[in-house]
């Protein structure tokens, strides 16, 4: 606003600055033409930042009328709160009376993710808590709860098929080519952190790769070369693992590293 208006020829006349001039040079902090300016651009970003808002409140609103959707399904399972009940004939909690830690406590699934299969018409729901520092599959008790709460809310006709199960275990063999100039074994002991880092700190429910699993590896000082072998996962409830080709998303949401055999080789020029 104060480049347009030292570019106006007509308030250059009137108040005798020269077209161009800064806007510093000519008025100062407590003048009235600074304050109106300042009143101005304070209420046009107030303005602003509750359009914002209110925009906000609005997709949400409608976010929240799309029950047809898996997230609509995803958000209220991850809303979902333990040894308590509805509302009659609502999809909403009594949450009076509730401090935001009682209500966070209360929330015992902590990841959830929801895919439709228009195949089968069926919504398949993975959920996990989280324990001991680590996602973990639900008790029994509340496995429970959550499927009665699921068919307190669900739309009629849908079926769900709910997925809380132990994690993925993964397991492979790699060939690494290092630096001479470190030892094997710290070479080695960084490469399972980062395998273990890459495989267990995916998002719920993404997608694993096998060549991002090796990029990871590249990243490990000390690597010259990262050839991967053999990547496979063990489903709970399995008798055989599975080999992956590419890519893999965890049947249970969730993986964690299980067997890694890495073969350490020293990289000569």
């Amino acid at each position: 606003m104060c480049d347009v208006f030292m570019q106006n020829e007509t308030l250059a006349q009137a108040y005798g600055f020269t077209v161009g001039d800064s806007w510093n040079s000519v008025f100062n902090k407590v003048s009235i033409e600074n304050l109106l300016l300042y009143i101005v651009a304070v209420g046009i970003y107030t303005i602003e930042a509750l359009l914002n808002e209110h925009q906000k409140e609005v997709d949400e609103q409608i976010d929240a009328m799309s029950v047809h959707r898996p997230k609509w399904y995803r958000d209220k399972v991850l809303a979902f709160m333990k040894d308590m009940v509805l509302i009659e004939d609502t999809d909403q909690y009594d949450t009076n009376g509730m401090s935001d830690g009682d209500i966070e406590q209360a929330r015992v699934v902590k990841y959830a993710a929801a895919t439709e299969n228009s195949d089968a018409s069926l919504l398949t729901i993975k959920v996990a808590g989280y324990s001991n520092g680590q996602q973990s599959p639900l008790d029994e008790d509340t496995e429970t709860q959550l499927r009665s709460y699921l068919q307190e809310i669900k739309d009629a006709g849908v079926r769900i098929a709910l997925v809380n199960q132990e994690a993925d275990l993964f397991s492979c063999t790699i060939d690494v080519y290092y630096n001479a100039l470190l030892t094997a074994p710290t070479v080695e002991n960084a490469v399972r952190k980062a395998i273990s880092g890459y495989v267990e700190n995916l998002s719920f429910n993404g997608v694993y790769t096998n060549m991002e699993l090796v990029d990871a590896v590249q990243e490990v000082s000390g690597v010259k070369i990262a050839e991967l072998k053999h990547s496979s996962v063990m489903v709970a409830g399995e008798s055989t693992e599975t080999v992956i080709d590419a890519r893999h998303i965890p049947a249970a949401g969730y993986m964690k590293a299980n067997i890694l055999t890495i073969n350490m080789k020293v990289y000569n020029e």
